[in-house]
């Protein structure tokens, strides 16, 4: 029993080294293309939180020499097995932690496996089939919990083995994939073409397409000629050959070169170019299909671009109707057949649109194109209908897009809501959870938004037992000190949440001063809210000061045996509180700059808008005036309006429950008989 908890110790007290090893790094999002083709919004620059500005490489980027310390300080001890380990002992704990990944208990999968790949007796196994299969199972559990600098050391380990294969499914190509999928999520291609320096030229052509690949993402940035050429490379074969020949397109297509574009889309649209011979096999996965969609999309608004509108129907007309990008081709072959001056077309496109049932980001332009068909096919009364719901419905969701950018609760709110809350459960004085609900689906968010509430997302995770972990090892440390002492055991609710609550009786004062305000009420019986309000803030930020003040006040054993390396790795998970606290709100700073950005363009996209339909409703004024013109001139002329003309119609005098039968004369052939011939 106590072996048993022993060893738990030190999975979590690695767990814990783990945390500070710069866990969770992300790089900071850069300008650059995104997955459409729209060039990422100038947000405002934010170093990651939690990314080492001037942090020095530890010698072991793994972190596995504290794994050996442990292992070390328990051989001294003569605890954990005895035993010799053998081949069927590694494929047991491999077995487990893949069971373990498939629960999705990530953080308990790679302490079991990294307490077995550091372990002394495993180092006979590292070229084994099995050995290689532990490796990789570490470095991409430990990819999966956004502990990237880990994982990426492990599995770099695979490609340098003496008996490392790049052929087929092997370990070595797997970790030459995870790689580049590591680079892709950071965003840190130089330092993943680092890594991959061991690949040769003599590499399977599929492995050299991921190298490839990887090349042209790190040099679009700086050299887009370059970018190109890496691209070039990459062969269908590669899993990445849709993305590179897309983004290939996108880069011909931003300067200027149309028709070089054209032909690498329609590479990507059409199965039927995909091979100088004819139809030649792709290998990728679910995103083919989704990178084929922008690349119609790409084709459809070269056409348009160029003027050539049948082209560019037939170009959206090829997106699927299961696709995220349906809206975005409707919309767009809508406006097409609109300039064509195809009136009836872009009418049933947008009502194939508006059949949808769904908010898309293309909703309010949607509805001023509808409302602009009206006009040009001269319904004048429709259109100033149209309009007129257009201006009641999103002039009040501008004001209040401008509420929210000015107020940070509010934002706060927002954010919320855009991560998947109830719109009635956000905070957010300066919008009603229904305009708050508007603002969320007509916001277009920039893709390095994405990026920061990742990061965020993976902190929350990683710090939420981190308290209770350094409590842990504290107290298994002083057990291990005390001969035959036994601790008390630790529940969660004894953890200090201070801050914690203080942070929720703020936010309760705070909803019921907004209530107060909401119903007009007078000045005075809000006074002594805010002064309890003021309070709260003053404990919540003397709360922080003392835990911050608490970490310094830890232990600091520098020995090697096993309660010294407990009480090192207790105080080092009580010093990350201060600074996970910082990066906390770094993150909250970032994210709410990124959203603060993302609604001023929606601003400056909805003034546009709203400015479109008050000229529309000029227009349907004077194209009401111009119709009772022609139609006098027409009266003037003789000829009845189409109204008048109707008018002399019975049958739409009618009830619902009536009915008009025309005159057909005296005698109905089919009513009598015995007649025919008289005359």
């Amino acid at each position: 029993m106590k072996s048993r908890r022993v060893a738990a110790a030190v999975s979590l007290a690695w767990l814990v080294s783990l945390a500070g090893s710069g866990h969770a790094q992300t790089a900071a999002p850069a300008k650059e293309k995104l997955a459409d083709g729209a060039p990422a919004a100038q947000g405002p620059a934010a170093a990651p939180p939690g990314a080492p500005t001037g942090t020095p490489t530890p010698a072991d980027p793994s972190q596995g020499d504290k794994m050996r310390d442990y292992h070390a300080a328990l051989r001294g001890r003569r605890l954990g097995s005895q035993e010799a380990m053998g081949l069927d002992y590694v494929r047991a704990r491999v077995s487990e932690a893949e069971s373990l990944r498939h629960a999705g208990r990530n953080d308990e999968a790679a302490a079991r496996l990294v307490e077995l790949v550091e372990h002394p007796q495993f180092e006979p196994f590292q070229e084994n089939e099995e050995g290689k299969a532990a490796i990789y199972l570490l470095g991409d559990t430990l990819a999966a919990s956004s502990a990237y600098e880990p994982a990426r050391a492990y599995l770099q380990r695979l490609l340098t083995q003496k008996t490392a294969s790049l052929a087929g499914g092997s370990y070595a190509a797997r970790a030459v994939r995870r790689l580049v999928d590591i680079a892709l999520e950071t965003r840190r291609y130089d330092v993943v073409l680092a890594d991959l320096k061991a690949v040769p030229a003599s590499a399977p052509e599929e492995i050299r397409g991921e190298v490839s690949y990887l090349t042209g993402r790190a040099r679009e940035g700086g050299d887009a000629d370059g970018a190109i050429a890496a691209y070039g490379v990459v062969t269908p074969r590669s899993r990445f050959w849709a993305q590179a020949t897309y983004r290939a397109g996108l880069l011909h297509t931003a300067r200027g070169r149309l028709k070089e574009g054209e032909n690498l889309f329609c590479r990507v649209a059409d199965p039927k170019r995909q091979g100088a011979g004819g139809v030649s096999p792709v290998f990728g996965d679910a995103r083919f299909f989704a990178v084929r969609d922008l690349a119609r999309l790409g084709l459809g608004r070269i056409a348009h671009e160029q003027g050539r509108f049948d082209d560019a129907r037939y170009y959206y007309y090829l997106v699927p109707r299961d696709s995220n990008r349906l809206a975005e081709a409707l919309y767009e072959s809508a406006t097409g057949r609109y300039e064509k001056k195809d009136y009836e077309g872009a009418r049933e496109l947008l009502n194939e649109l508006r059949g949808l049932g769904a908010h898309h980001v293309y909703e309010d332009e949607a509805q001023i194109l509808d409302a602009y068909v009206d006009l040009a096919q001269c319904k004048f009364p429709d259109a100033d209908k149209k309009l007129v719901l257009f201006l009641s419905r999103y002039e009040p969701v501008r004001d209040a897009a401008r509420r929210v950018a000015a107020d940070e609760r509010a934002m706060a709110g927002l954010l919320s809501v855009t991560r998947g809350a109830a719109p009635s459960a956000a905070e957010a004085g300066a919008a009603t959870p229904d305009t708050l609900a508007t603002i969320a689906s007509l916001v277009r968010v920039d893709a390095a938004y994405g990026a920061a509430v990742k990061q965020r997302a993976v902190l929350e995770r990683e710090a939420s037992g981190l308290k209770l972990a350094a409590r842990q090892l504290g107290e298994l440390a002083r057990t291990m000190q005390t001969a035959g002492g036994v601790a008390p055991a630790l529940a969660d609710g004894h953890v200090d949440e201070g801050p914690k609550d203080v942070q929720a009786a703020i936010d309760g004062v705070r909803r019921e001063i907004d209530a107060l305000e909401a119903a007009k009420v007078p000045e005075a019986r809000t006074t002594m809210l805010r002064t309890e309000l003021a309070e709260l803030e003053a404990r919540l930020a003397t709360s922080r000061g003392t835990a911050a003040a608490g970490a310094g006040t830890l232990s600091s054993s520098k020995g090697a045996d096993l309660p010294d390396l407990l009480l090192q790795d207790g105080a080092r998970a009580q010093a990350l509180a201060p600074n996970v606290e910082r990066a906390r709100r770094e993150l909250e700073r970032t994210e709410s700059a990124y959203a603060k950005d993302a609604l001023r363009r929606l601003d400056l996209r909805l003034s546009r808008l709203l400015r479109r339909a008050r000229l529309g409703r000029i227009e349907s004024v004077l194209g009401k005036k111009r119709a009772l013109e022609v139609e006098i001139e027409a009266i003037a002329n003789g000829y009845l309006p189409n109204d008048a003309v109707d008018s002399l119609d019975a049958a739409r005098y009618l009830k619902d429950n009536e009915e008009y039968w025309p005159f057909e004369g005296d005698d109905w052939p089919d009513e009598y008989v015995g007649s025919e011939g008289l005359k």
